[in-house]
């Protein structure tokens, strides 16, 4: 009985639990969008390592080789956008990876405290997520050649939540598959949501620089990573498995 309870446990963990390590060539887009305006994206490809549910993300698989200046339209305070560099650090997104986060920077609702004085960046905290940060700086001309506010990307803990108020009033929120947005203080930001087909994560930001209140939003999109989302079933071997061991050592005892 004894024997027949530990092969059924082992083979139970072994069908809910197999996940091998598979090298995934894929093109990726990275895009920074800033106080609504239409993003700065920069195009990249190379290999990521898919495990189950679980993706990482090498460092310069997206890289900015030359400077992009964005002339704005419309109404609004900015100028111009610029940047002469973008490039992605290394990352490891996982199921409920977005978990690690401070509890400021997870949504308890769909929607961030709307009695927050201050600037506050938060996803929904559900789906694929996890910590990756960027180098590069984006420089946010208000009026040209006189007021120029750099937005360093990895100082700004973009991708990598947590809050500063050096150089700039910053909070920000990790990456995550699920619902992303910024709350300024004075409304809700526009939401922007991740998925997992394409795969594409979202990290929302609020700075507030020099007077100005910069939303941001930045998006990585990997066109050819599938996902091994366990599903109830799978759950319910794996849980069987290991109750059956415990039972097991219990016997044993």
């Amino acid at each position: 009985m004894r024997k027949l309870l530990a092969i059924l446990a082992a083979g139970a963990l072994l069908m809910g639990g197999t996940a091998q390590a598979a090298p995934v060539f894929t093109n990726a887009v990275l895009g920074v969008a800033i106080q609504g305006l239409a993003p700065i994206t920069v195009a990249g490809s190379g290999t990521v390592d898919v495990t189950g549910s679980t993706v990482t993300v090498p460092a310069g698989l997206v890289n900015l080789g030359f400077t992009i200046v964005v002339p704005v339209t419309g109404t609004t305070a900015i100028d111009t956008l610029s940047m002469m560099s973008l490039a992605n650090q290394s990352g490891t997104f996982s199921l409920g990876g977005v978990a690690a986060q401070l509890p400021s920077e997870v949504c308890p609702s769909a929607t961030p405290p709307k009695n927050n004085s201050g600037g506050v960046a938060c996803n929904t905290g559900g789906g694929v997520g996890g910590v990756m940060g960027l180098t590069g700086t984006i420089f946010v001309n208000i009026i040209p050649n006189i007021v120029v506010i750099p937005v360093n990307l990895n100082v700004a803990l973009i991708g990598q939540g947590g809050s500063t108020n050096n150089p700039f009033a910053i909070d920000a929120a990790a990456w995550s598959t699920g619902l992303g947005l910024v709350n300024t203080g004075l409304n809700i930001a526009s939401a922007t949501t991740g998925s997992a087909s394409p795969f594409t994560l979202v990290s929302p930001t609020f700075v507030s620089a020099l007077g100005n209140l910069l939303p941001i939003f930045a998006t990585l999109t990997l066109t050819a990573v599938s996902l091994l989302v366990p599903e109830p079933g799978s759950l319910l071997l794996i849980g069987t498995g290991i109750a059956g061991l415990a039972l097991l050592g219990s016997r044993r005892k």
